[in-house]
């Protein structure tokens, strides 16, 4: 697997303002155009960094490679923060038979009852991707070095674990900065993103959160749900019942993408 390619849209971004600046000094623009070339430039990147899907740091992955077909997957983030929890996510996925992936913090594979959950999932043939070690507030503003920490970090947990090497990568709050691409460009892993935020941490009510779900759908679809919340265990019947009803299938993360889910062992 070779190093993401150097995404090189934020200097060139940086360039063009200048340039635009030096225009308008030599026909002497207005002030206001100055600030309007300033405000656009800075509304670029701020979008191109909050927007996971917008690659316009380093390339993510945030939906399916074919979506001719009616094929989603299913993706949970901040695991293993509630065992209980997670269990009960994990009992409605077995009853219907299906995959999900679960991107795991480090700091959450701590207690004994945290690393059972984390086997279950394994067992039960769900895909563990790398979710940093500290999902810190601040994430988006580290350093590569410790970006790149964070990673290893809990990789290493994992495969302490499990055997397996994960090769799937969700940055924090699916924020991409300079530093973290740069990050991106010393270790194995894909960035993976989303094509659907559920928006499960704001929507309580499982019929409402259903209701948008339903709305956003589309093929090849990859959904963003945090597996600690209450919601889940009301919800998750409901949604997997209307994908058997309109034809959906759920496959593993590996499967949509067609990208390998752990790096191969020797």
């Amino acid at each position: 697997m070779g190093p993401f390619p150097k995404y090189v849209r934020l200097n060139i971004l940086i360039l063009s303002t200048f340039v635009l600046w030096g225009i308008a000094a030599v026909f002497a623009a207005p002030w206001w155009f100055y600030v309007l070339v300033l405000v656009v430039s800075l509304t670029i990147t701020y979008f191109g960094t909050t927007q996971i899907a917008s690659n316009f740091h380093l390339p993510t992955h945030c939906k399916a490679v074919n979506s001719d077909k009616k094929e989603i997957a299913i993706t949970f983030d901040d695991g293993v923060l509630n065992p209980m929890q997670s269990n009960l996510v994990l009992d409605i996925l077995k009853q219907y038979e299906v995959p999900a992936t679960f991107f795991c913090i480090g700091k959450n594979l701590v207690s004994e009852e945290q690393i059972q959950v984390l086997k279950r999932m394994d067992a039960e043939g769900h895909i563990i991707g790398n979710h940093s070690f500290s999902h810190a507030n601040l994430f988006d503003f580290f350093s590569s070095k410790r970006v790149v920490q964070e990673i290893l970090e809990t990789d290493q947990l994992i495969e302490k674990h499990l055997n397996k090497k994960p090769l799937f990568f969700r940055p924090p709050y699916g924020i991409t900065t300079p530093n973290i691409a740069k990050a991106m460009r010393q270790v194995e892993h894909q960035t993976i993103g989303w094509s659907l935020r559920s928006l499960d941490t704001v929507i309580k009510e499982e019929k409402m959160l259903l209701k948008r779900v339903q709305k956003k759908l589309k093929k090849g679809s990859i959904i963003l749900f945090h597996d600690h919340l209450e919601c889940h265990p009301r919800f998750l019947p409901l949604f997997l019942d209307y994908l058997l009803k309109e034809g959906y299938t759920v496959v593993g993360l590996d499967q949509l993408l067609q990208l390998q889910a752990y790096k191969k062992t020797q």
